[in-house]
């Protein structure tokens, strides 16, 4: 048995090993959430994107995962060094993100892969604005929307014939309620964005 000692994994080998899976968890559950087909994984991209900011961050400067990390930072980078606006659309409808956070993810996001951003004009990494884009276009959305049904008769609602509302009803009574604000201008639909 002597003669196998050398391949006997000691306590320092496998707390490395330890150490890079607790690193690849992060990785494996991005992928996962990137990868899913049934299910709509848009509005998530930007909460998982952000996970992977800070694990990058963390990992870098690990002995252990330092190599690999910045092989998969620079590969990630590659597709992702700029957000899309759709996953900024996506995530702004999220009723667990909303747009309100929006900017301070991408403050994160940019910053944890570039650096500091420098605020220059022509800077083609700029967080504001790309939440102003994403801003703009959830407004020309609306906007577009409220054009084509902001004056369309509310639909009609039912009851049983023994006079007491079924569930439908219910439901579009609490609906019709919230949406009896109108909403008419940017800061308003901004407002209800954010909340």
């Amino acid at each position: 048995m002597k003669q196998y000692d050398n391949y006997i994994i000691n306590s320092a080998e496998i707390d490395t090993c330890e150490k890079i899976c607790n690193a690849l968890i992060y990785f494996n559950n991005a992928t996962e959430t990137f990868s899913h087909v049934y299910k709509p994984t848009s509005n998530q991209f930007i909460r998982e994107a952000v996970n992977l900011a800070g694990a990058f961050s963390n990992f870098e400067n690990a002995d252990y995962v330092s190599y690999f990390a910045s092989f998969m930072k620079e590969k990630f980078l590659k597709y992702y060094s700029h957000i899309s606006h759709i996953y900024g659309i996506a995530f702004g409808l999220d009723p667990r993100f909303r747009l309100g956070s929006l900017e301070e993810c991408l403050n994160y996001y940019y910053a944890a892969f570039f650096g500091p951003l420098p605020m220059y004009e022509d800077n083609p990494i700029d967080p504001k604005k790309e939440y102003n884009e994403v801003s703009d276009i959830f407004y020309a959305l609306f906007n577009e929307f409220h054009a084509q049904y902001g004056n369309a008769p509310p639909p009609p609602t039912q009851t049983s014939s023994k006079g007491k509302s079924n569930f439908k009803s219910t439901f579009a009574n609490l609906i019709k309620k919230r949406n009896q604000l109108p909403l008419h201008n940017k800061a308003q639909l901004m407002r209800f964005l954010c909340i």
